[in-house]
């Protein structure tokens, strides 16, 4: 199994020891080509490399594109670089097309704040690019587009406050098909809500059952996202896989229910470093799992490590 074997193949996994054979040629490049994994040795690498180091097995100057955090905990935004855009366009569209359906579709994007080379802003143009019905778009303003009789069923993307802001000043009704998909955010500047309370005004707000509310979880760092169908639980695709570690020992992994970060092992993540230690708290259910919100302060004293090591 090659690399290049990998990047054409990997949306098409479909049992644990597929996942192992891949997993092990690609942690295998990544140990020898991306200095900072190979001196930080652990399997699953701090989220805040990315804000302070290379994160890469290949010359920046050959990336892509670079995708940029929103930087919603702080001024210093993470930095992805993408080796072939070709690898990300097909985890998003694998991911997004065994959960919805290969359309079309009426796409509509409203992220407020979102800065242009944003992981989530590339994503929604590709897929109003590959799924989107004429009257898809992203939009800025409170005043949403008009939706037409004979229009696809409607996928409305926007991040949570963006979102609430909507609704608490306007009321608008959707048609009973169409789907809000939240992509996280859930600390607004007024004050913190749980997912279950965010959903259940959306829903009334756009005049839609609660199980028509769905969210998105993804992140700069990762090509891959998981969907949770309404509620709170999140599916990864085949190619994804996401353990609960303890905060104080990330290597030891927690059973099913009992709450710690989220360990993710993304393979789409083929040029840089595949399995990453997030500062989400989780929780697992099942083949899904539950985010809990951020973990207070730092989890990552890793990173004191990386750094110092330099």
């Amino acid at each position: 199994m090659t690399l290049n074997e990998i990047e054409t193949q990997f949306t098409e996994l479909t049992t644990s020891d597929q996942f192992h054979r891949f997993e092990v040629v690609i942690e295998s490049h990544q140990r020898a080509h991306c200095e900072v994994y190979s001196r930080y040795g652990r399997k699953y690498l701090p989220i805040a490399a990315f804000k302070h180091a290379d994160v890469t097995t290949f010359p920046i100057s050959e990336a892509e594109d670079i995708f940029m955090s929103s930087s919603t905990g702080g001024n210093e935004r993470s930095r992805h670089f993408i080796r072939k855009m070709s690898i990300y366009q097909d985890a998003v569209c694998a991911g997004f097309e065994s959960v919805f359906g290969p359309g079309p579709f009426t796409i509509w994007a409203f992220l407020p704040g979102y800065i242009p080379n944003s992981s989530l802003v590339r994503m929604l143009k590709i897929l109003i690019e590959r799924y989107g019905h004429d009257n898809s778009q992203f939009f800025l303003s409170d005043h949403l587009p008009q939706i037409e009789s004979h229009d696809p069923p409607l996928i409305f993307f926007g991040a949570a406050f963006g979102l609430l802001d909507l609704v608490e000043s306007n009321i608008y009704r959707l048609p009973g098909d169409a789907r809000i998909v939240e992509t996280g955010g859930m600390k607004t500047h007024r004050r913190e809500m749980t997912r279950a309370e965010l959903h259940a005004q959306l829903a009334r707000g756009f005049g839609l059952q609660e199980n028509r509310i769905w969210s998105e979880y993804g992140m700069c760092e990762l090509l891959s996202q998981a969907y949770a169908k309404g509620g709170g639980v999140y599916y990864p695709p085949p190619w994804m896989r996401v353990i609960i570690v303890d905060p104080l020992n990330p290597e030891q992994i927690l059973p099913e229910g009992e709450a710690g970060l989220l360990a993710i092992t993304d393979l789409a993540n083929i040029h840089t470093v595949s399995s990453i230690l997030t500062e989400d708290l989780g929780v697992k259910r099942g083949h899904g799992f539950e985010v809990l919100g951020r973990f207070p302060g730092s989890a990552l004293r890793g990173c004191n490590f990386l750094l110092d090591s330099g």
